[in-house]
């Protein structure tokens, strides 16, 4: 990773400050994301040096939100995002799910380009091998 990148990642930015209480899972020494799901992506993103944020403040048509990653590209330096949609069994989880993705598309932020999107109900978790196929897809 260039210096640039490594100096991105551990440069300080606006973080999420709402629900730290759901902050539960471990990633790194001082870490924590809010599922397991989420620590397994940000486990894969660290584990091949792929420089991130969590919940980094991105203000988007007069609106605040926190992607749950916004990566940089290793080699490009190129801007991801990278939402993880872990309760799609909750219908207003899927409407706000539907807003986001709303204002991404209206601002060039797409999926399949330069957002990455993954999805999971209770009966079908994300797994492993999908987050390392998209890790290797787009970053590696």
């Amino acid at each position: 990773m260039s210096k640039e990148l490594d100096d991105w990642m551990k440069s300080p930015y606006q973080q999420n400050l709402k629900h730290p209480e759901h902050l539960t899972q471990k990633v790194g020494s001082n870490e924590f994301v809010r599922s397991k799901s989420e620590a397994m992506i940000a486990k894969l993103l660290k584990q091949n040096q792929i420089p991130y944020r969590y919940e980094c403040q991105l203000i988007l048509d007069d609106v605040e939100i926190y992607p749950d990653f916004t990566i940089r590209h290793p080699r490009t330096g190129e801007v991801y995002i990278w939402e993880h949609f872990g309760w799609l069994d909750k219908k207003d989880y899927v409407k706000a799910m539907h807003s986001k993705m709303q204002i991404y598309t209206s601002n060039n932020i797409m999926p399949g380009i330069n957002l990455i999107t993954t999805y999971e109900t209770k009966e079908k978790p994300l797994t492993f091998e999908m987050v390392e196929m998209l890790v290797k897809y787009y970053f590696l």
